[in-house]
C-alpha cells in the first residue's frame, strides 16, 4: 500500500513539473512576443540605431541580446569637426527572461507573471575599466523588468553609490546612488516614471567643487485620444552648489527649484502649462529669487501635434546636414503644421518675476491668432491683422545699468588685454550712457520712469499697435513718401 502510495506520489510531482516545464516553454512564445514588441518600441525610438539583436527561446527562460548605438544625427551638429571621423557610442545589453507562469519561484516569491527579465549591461574594456574604479565589484546598474499577463510591467532600475578618491591629484567624488520606477501599459500608451536620486557631489583640489543634492522626477502619463501623451510632469533639486576658484571665479549656490508640467486633452484640441519655481540663487555672494514663471500654451490641434512628432522623428533618423534638416523642417511646417495656425492656437507668458538685490523684474504676455487661412503667409499684413498680442514689463533701472557695466567690462577687457582702463571709469561711463539712453527713450513714450523702476505695456490686436496707450502706426500705415 505505502509502494502505492509513494509511487503516485511520484508519478503526481513528475506529471506536475512536466506540465509545469511544457507550460513555461509554451508560455515562452507568448514571452517572446512580447520582448519583440518592447524591441520594436526601442527601436523606432530616434535616439538610437539597433546594430544587432538576437533572441534564443529556452524551456524555462530565454536569452535577448541587443547593441544599441546613439544616433549620431542627435551630437553630429555639435561633435562633428571637418576632417574627423564623427565618434559613435554603443551599448551592448543582455535580458535574462524567465517564463512564467512562477518564475520567481526559487526565490521563495510565489506571484504569477508573464516573465521576468533582469538586464546585464556589456562595457568595452576601457569603459569597464573606468567604472571600476567608482563602483568597484558592484553592477554600475542593475534592472529587473517585471511583465504581467497583460503585458503590462514595471521595471525597477537602481545604480549604487560610491565614495570615490584619489590621494595623489586630490579629486574626490561621491555619489549616493539612484533608484527608479517605470511602471508601463504594454501596449506604452500609459507611462508612469519616479526617479529619486539624494545626491552627487565632487571636488578638485584648488580647482573647485559641486554639489547636487535632493533631485527627483515623476512622471505620469497616458496617450490621449489625438495621439499625444496627456499627464503631468514634476522635477525637483533641493540645492546646488558651485564653487569655480580657476579663470573667473564663481560661486554659485541653488535652492528649491521645481519644474511642474501638465498636458490635457479638450476634445480635439491640447491644452500644456509650465512652471517653474526657484527658492533662492546666491551668486557670488548677492542674493536672487524667488523667481517664478508660469507659461502656457493652449487650443492646439492634436492630430497635428500628432503627426509632427511622428514626422519629426522620423527626420531623426535621417542622415541631413544643416541645409537639408532646414529644408526638410520647413516642408514639414507648411505641409502638415498649417492646422495648428488654423485653429486659433495661445500662447502666454503669465507670470515671470525674478527678485534682484535692486528690485525685481515682472513680464507678463500673450500671443493669439484667430482666423488664420494659410494666403496668410504671404500677405504679412493680413497675418498681422489677425493677432492678439500684449505684454507688460517692469525692472529696475539699477539692474539695467548693472547688465551695461557687465558688457562694457568685457568689451574694454577684450581690447585692452593689459587691463590699463579702471573698472571705475568703465562704470562710469556706463552708467552716463544708460542715462542718457533712459532720457530719450522716455521722451519718446517708449518707456515710463517711475523713480527707480523702468515699465512699458504694449498691445496688438486688429492691426492696431498701442504703446503705452499711445497708437503707433504700424509701417504700412504710414503714407507713402511722393519722390
Amino acid at each position: 500500500m505505502k509502494r502505492k502510495v509513494i509511487a503516485g506520489s511520484a508519478l503526481g510531482i513528475v506529471l506536475l513539473g512536466g506540465g509545469y516545464f511544457g507550460g513555461s516553454y509554451v508560455a515562452g512564445d507568448a514571452v517572446e512576443q512580447t520582448m519583440q514588441k518592447q524591441h520594436a518600441w526601442i527601436s523606432n525610438l530616434p535616439y538610437f540605431i539597433v546594430k544587432a539583436h538576437s533572441y534564443e527561446k529556452g524551456w524555462l527562460s530565454s536569452i535577448e541580446t541587443t547593441t544599441l548605438q546613439v544616433n549620431p544625427e542627435l551630437y553630429r551638429f555639435i561633435v562633428e569637426k571637418e576632417g574627423e571621423t564623427l565618434p559613435t557610442f554603443e551599448v551592448t545589453y543582455t535580458n535574462h527572461i524567465q517564463h512564467g507562469p512562477l518564475p520567481l519561484l526559487t526565490k521563495l516569491n510565489p506571484l504569477p507573471y508573464k516573465a521576468v527579465v533582469t538586464t546585464e549591461f556589456k562595457y568595452s574594456p576601457e569603459t569597464q575599466k573606468f567604472l571600476t574604479k567608482f563602483f568597484g565589484e558592484q553592477k554600475p546598474i542593475q534592472i529587473e523588468n517585471r511583465i504581467s499577463f497583460n503585458d503590462d510591467g514595471v521595471m525597477k532600475i537602481s545604480v549604487p553609490g560610491f565614495d570615490y578618491e584619489e590621494a595623489l591629484s586630490g579629486v574626490k567624488a561621491k555619489w549616493q546612488g539612484l533608484n527608479a520606477t517605470l511602471d508601463y501599459g504594454g501596449d506604452f500608451n500609459r507611462v508612469k516614471f519616479d526617479l529619486t536620486a539624494p545626491g552627487l557631489s565632487g571636488e578638485a583640489k584648488a580647482k573647485g567643487s559641486f554639489a547636487l543634492q535632493g533631485l527627483s522626477i515623476n512622471l505620469n502619463q497616458s496617450k490621449g485620444a489625438n495621439g499625444i501623451m496627456i499627464g503631468t510632469n514634476l522635477a525637483k533639486v533641493g540645492q546646488f552648489d558651485l564653487d569655480m576658484r580657476e579663470g573667473n571665479p564663481i560661486k554659485l549656490k541653488l535652492e528649491n527649484l521645481v519644474y511642474q508640467g501638465k498636458v490635457n486633452e479638450s476634445g480635439e484640441f491640447i491644452n500644456g502649462s509650465a512652471q517653474i519655481d526657484l527658492s533662492k540663487l546666491t551668486l557670488n555672494d548677492k542674493p536672487y529669487g524667488p523667481a517664478i514663471m508660469i507659461a502656457e500654451a493652449n487650443h492646439l490641434h492634436g492630430k497635428t501635434l500628432a503627426t509632427i512628432s511622428d514626422e519629426l522623428t522620423k527626420l531623426q533618423k535621417q542622415k541631413l546636414n544643416r541645409e537639408q534638416l532646414t529644408e526638410a523642417l520647413t516642408k514639414l511646417a507648411r505641409e502638415q503644421g498649417l492646422p495648428l495656425l488654423q485653429n486659433d492656437p495661445q500662447f502666454a507668458i503669465k507670470q515671470l518675476e525674478v527678485k534682484l538685490p535692486d528690485g525685481a523684474i515682472k513680464f507678463a504676455g500673450s500671443v493669439g491668432l484667430k482666423g488664420f487661412v494659410p494666403a496668410d503667409l504671404d500677405k504679412p499684413v493680413d497675418l498681422v491683422n489677425k493677432l492678439d498680442a500684449k505684454a507688460d514689463f517692469t525692472i529696475p533701472r539699477k539692474v539695467v545699468e548693472t547688465l551695461v557695466m557687465w558688457q562694457a567690462r568685457n568689451m574694454f577687457a577684450s581690447a585692452n588685454p593689459d587691463g590699463d582702463v579702471s573698472h571705475a571709469d568703465i562704470d562710469y561711463l556706463a552708467g552716463q550712457f544708460v542715462e542718457g539712453q533712459i532720457s530719450k527713450l522716455a521722451e519718446q513714450n517708449l518707456i515710463r520712469v517711475n523713480g527707480d523702476l523702468l515699465s512699458a505695456k504694449a498691445s496688438l490686436k486688429g492691426g492696431k499697435f498701442i504703446l503705452n496707450d499711445i497708437a503707433v502706426p504700424l509701417p504700412w500705415d504710414q503714407p507713402a513718401v511722393e519722390q
